[in-house]
């Protein structure tokens, strides 16, 4: 019986990947956000880099408490404050209320953070198929990105009808995630029970001593901050960019449409890739289709440089399957989640600074000044954890 009810997990959590985030909102986020709350670009910046104080505040307790409590419980609780994320934003009329709505985002998002993964790991690995990780993981991803691609083209003409309707599409799906969690099972190698505050706290404390004392973990965060901050100022500056050289909104939906074909694509083939380039090669593909093109486009501002972006969702849809297959093979199922969570933390750290940054940057200097600036950035960050790479990972190979 537990074969079965864990192996249902498998196909709950390709609907869960597919549910999980609002469908219809990625081309007109900034956009949206601007016309409700007034806010401006830089002021925006700053909302976002509070939030992930939040989120980094709450990532290691949530983790932990998914450790504790299991994934399952910890998933639904975080889905349920998703979907009152989404009703909020699609109902703000006001600065508050986008405050309001991300902070929900950023309460929701740490409980689910680490807690998805470790729960399909688990799973497999419980059927000894662990091996498929990253074949399942890039997959899930995959069918995401295709259904957000038809999506992202609609929500563009329907923000031009009202600003509001693409919150409102998404939400139904938001909430019939929860019902998916609902139906899912906890995996019988991890821990299910009752909440102990200071078994809680003693999971933290150990794994952040066993983060800190690891090389290789340090590694495989460092390398994540670096990638997710370049990607997260990046993807802020589609909207204001596309702005910028008179892009019309219609058309936003559509460069979001091959963003996540192209995303989807490399994520359903991430087992493939990885076979034909390895883990070096990997990083070195990363690190090339983040850094070239947004420096491009800093130099040659342009409508046609807007396709530029498209080059970044090949990382997009690749890493998130080639780190996580990466990290989780050096974890133990007692505290997966928890170190997950500490490199959700220690990433979402990186994203504030970077953020801050970027919103001084635009301050004193032109958006396209700002990401040659970025691109040079991950270019030398690349660099530098191409070499730490070959000194940690390759010495004893």
């Amino acid at each position: 019986m537990d074969v079965i009810r864990v192996g249902r997990n498998i196909s709950l959590y390709y609907l869960f990947q597919l549910f999980r985030e609002p469908l219809f909102w990625g081309p007109i986020l900034i956009t949206y956000i601007t016309a409700v709350s007034g806010m401006s670009l830089s002021e925006i910046y700053f909302m976002e880099s509070v939030v992930l104080w939040i989120l980094i505040v709450l990532e290691i307790p949530s983790g932990a408490l998914s450790d504790l409590i299991g994934r399952r419980k910890t998933i639904l609780i975080g889905s349920c404050i998703l979907t009152c994320d989404c009703l909020l934003f699609s109902l703000a009329n006001s600065t508050n209320m986008i405050w309001l709505a991300n902070s929900c985002w950023a309460v929701g998002y740490s409980l689910v953070s680490g807690a998805d993964s470790s729960l399909l790991f688990d799973s497999l690995k419980y059927l000894n198929k662990e091996h498929d990780f990253k074949k399942i993981e890039g997959r899930s991803i995959s069918y995401r990105l295709l259904l957000i691609a038809p999506c992202s083209v609609a929500a563009g003409y329907l923000a031009s009808i009202n600003i509001h309707l693409p919150l409102y599409c998404s939400l139904f799906f938001v909430f019939l995630n929860c019902l998916v969690v609902f139906f899912m099972s906890e995996p019988p190698v991890s821990s299910e029970s009752k909440y102990d505050w200071k078994k809680h706290l003693d999971l933290m404390k150990g794994s952040l001593l066993f983060v800190i004392t690891n090389a290789k973990i340090i590694w495989i965060i460092g390398f994540v901050v670096l990638i997710g901050g370049i990607s997260k100022v990046w993807f802020f500056s589609y909207n204001p960019y596309f702005e910028l050289v008179d892009l019309p909104i219609v058309y936003f939906g559509w460069i979001f449409f091959w963003l996540n074909i192209i995303g989807a694509l490399s994520s359903y083939f991430a087992d493939s890739i990885y076979k034909k380039f390895g883990e070096l090669g990997s990083i070195i593909l990363i690190t090339i289709v983040m850094a070239a093109p947004v420096f491009i486009m800093g130099v040659w501002v342009a409508k046609l440089a807007c396709l530029l972006v498209l080059m970044q969702s090949i990382a997009r849809g690749y890493q998130t399957p080639f780190i996580g297959n990466f990290l989780h093979h050096y974890l133990d199922s007692k505290n997966r989640a928890t170190v997950i969570s500490i490199k959700s933390a220690v990433n979402s750290f990186g994203q504030f600074i970077m953020l801050v940054l970027f919103g001084i940057l635009l301050n004193i200097y032109s958006l396209p000044a700002c990401l040659k600036a970025m691109g040079i950035i991950m270019a030398l960050g690349g660099l530098f954890f191409i070499l730490f790479y070959l000194k940690i990972f390759k010495k004893n190979a």
